[in-house]
């Protein structure tokens, strides 16, 4: 059997609904133009539609995360978001920048790669023995 493993690097996927998708799709996709000529970049991002429910479109934003590591070096601001994490941070701070530009999307984080880990990688130097459970009673 053949198999053809993936040539690019695993994407963050940002989650996003509009009212027309194939009117909106153009000026996210120039938004996102602004964003790589910040960064002397091309061609990280990738935006395609994923269905219509209830009179909305929703779509998605592929990023690549060094991408997005080069943003945070052009725009120290996205650390100062509120979020858990960088990738949260990053859409919070996207969207303020799209509600700047006057484009009004709903986006959300869908999806961030992970490292794949195989078992423990907990010290167990670090964990209480009985003893000290006995000392806490």
């Amino acid at each position: 059997m053949n198999r053809k493993y993936a040539d690019r690097p695993s994407m963050i996927i940002v989650q996003g609904s509009c009212i027309d998708f194939v009117k909106e799709r153009p000026k996210i996709m120039e938004f996102i133009g602004t964003l790589e000529w910040s960064v002397h970049a091309k061609n990280h991002c990738e935006c395609s539609s994923s269905g219509k429910a209830l009179g909305w479109e929703f779509f998605h934003i592929y990023f690549e995360p060094d991408f997005i590591e080069k943003l945070l070096d052009v725009y120290p601001e996205i650390d100062k978001q509120e979020g858990n994490d960088v990738e949260q941070r990053f859409v919070l701070w996207l969207g303020k920048q799209m509600k700047k530009s006057k484009l009004q999307y709903y986006l959300k984080l869908g999806d961030v790669p992970r490292e794949q880990t195989k078992g423990f990688r907990l010290n167990p130097d670090a964990y209480r023995d009985d003893s000290e459970l006995e000392k806490l009673r």
